[in-house]
């Protein structure tokens, strides 16, 4: 019998043999204190900025700007200053883990990339400063990068210097930048000073908005909050190089789980033409067949367990699920041990027939979750909640890359595990 939510959404499951909803509950508490002080820059998962300002002043305006910076993500734009219009701009962007600026300045645009790798999840000072026709930038009070400019970086019009100030994304579309980029970037920023002058509004707005704030504490990997999924469009099916020959398919997964609560979906692919779910691996803490409570992972096509493997989900330990799925077999692995076969091996063959049918056509990979689905159409249909990485088919999977995500899913930091009480 399925479990799942009762309402599709409202993070309760259901049993047919229990007739009853219940509530899935964290087992494992994790630390997610915000901090009040700090400017979380992936809220947007459009690229777009966090915070916008625009200044204009009767005296020449030089650009200064100097925050601290703490990320491990490798990938994105921390901020842009543009003129007038916007026809001369730097943005300050983080590409391979090293600070990279591009300057767009009397209609030529020039790259340059510098300094130490910095998304090792570590406070560190970052300042851009126009000084003396160049612009500094700086890593911990030592110059990284110096470009040289004509002359003032920002001029007048109509007797007003301007200056556009935009954090965590760009005013326009990235492919307009020097060199295309992914803007999305999980970092977090505070002590902030743009301009010489304290601006009380950012840090006002900031206060009130949790989720414009970061984790107080921040470790590697993704942070599912139990509300919510990504998805990408993978294909699964390979065509030989022999001409004329069968096409193959596969499917591989490796998740790094460190789980706040039993019950949730991993991974899934949905077929959103029949409104099935061809795939699916879970937690989940009853064995409906056996009618036990228990925690396991499960690995199902459609609506049917082919493997099942106990695990320790509130153990507060990261545990790795290993699947693999190719014409005539399915496996399981949990920490390295193999999980038990559910199905004989003419329903295992059926129910790989029944993938590779899916396979065919268009699916989508889900990470963390499913779509609003009925609750007959896996084992689980519950959000997961806690931190993970997954791997598909030998490739690591960017949130930032996804087709889409849920903006309270952080993609490149995951609070840790409370410290147990004295």
């Amino acid at each position: 019998a399925p479990l799942a939510h009762c309402d599709g959404r409202g993070g309760l499951k259901l049993s047919q043999d229990m007739d009853t909803c219940e509530d899935i509950l964290p087992c494992v508490p994790f630390s997610v204190a915000k901090s009040v002080k700090s400017l979380y820059l992936g809220r947007m998962f459009s690229g777009t900025p966090v915070i916008r300002l625009r200044f204009k002043r009767l005296q020449p305006t030089r650009l200064v700007a100097e925050f601290d910076f703490r990320t491990f993500d490798p990938e994105g734009i921390l901020l842009f200053a543009g003129g007038h219009q916007d026809s001369t701009w730097i943005v300050l962007a983080l590409r391979a883990g090293r600070l990279e600026l591009q300057l767009r300045y009397n209609g030529v645009g020039r790259v340059t990339s510098s300094g130490p790798v910095i998304n090792h999840g570590m406070w560190q000072t970052i300042s851009v400063e126009e000084l003396a026709r160049n612009l500094v930038i700086k890593v911990n009070r030592d110059a990284v990068m110096k470009i040289a400019v004509a002359g003032d970086l920002f001029q007048p019009e109509r007797g007003l210097y301007h200056l556009n100030l935009t954090v965590g994304g760009i005013p326009f579309h990235e492919k307009d930048l020097v060199q295309p980029i992914n803007p999305r970037l999980d970092g977090c920023m505070r002590s902030w000073n743009w301009l010489n002058g304290e601006d009380t509004t950012i840090q006002e707005t900031v206060k009130v908005n949790t989720r414009m704030q970061c984790f107080s504490v921040t470790e590697r990997g993704s942070f599912y909050p139990g509300s919510g999924f990504a998805f990408y469009s993978l294909d699964y099916m390979r065509t030989p190089l022999d001409v004329g020959t069968e096409s193959t398919w596969e499917v591989e997964v490796v998740a790094h789980i460190r789980p706040a609560a039993d019950t949730g979906v991993l991974f899934a692919l949905w077929a959103p033409d029949l409104r099935a779910v061809p795939l699916s691996v879970a937690l989940v803490d009853y064995h409906s067949t056996k009618k036990l409570k228990k925690q396991l992972v499960v690995l199902a096509v459609e609506h049917t367990a082919l493997a099942l493997m106990e695990i320790k989900v509130c153990d507060g330990q990261e545990h790795v699920v290993t699947v693999s799925l190719r014409d005539g077999e399915a496996t399981l692995e949990v920490d390295g041990t193999r999980g038990q076969s559910e199905v004989s091996a003419a329903q295992l063959q059926e129910r790989l027939a029944v993938l590779e049918r899916h396979l065919r056509s268009p699916v989508l990979t889900f990470a963390g979750g499913l779509p609003d689905v009925p609750v007959t159409s896996a084992p689980v249909t519950a959000f997961y909640r806690g931190c993970m990485t997954l791997e598909v088919n030998r490739r690591l999977l960017d949130l930032d890359e996804a087709a889409y995500k849920h903006s309270d899913i952080t993609a490149h930091s995951c609070p840790p595990v409370e410290p147990a009480a004295a």
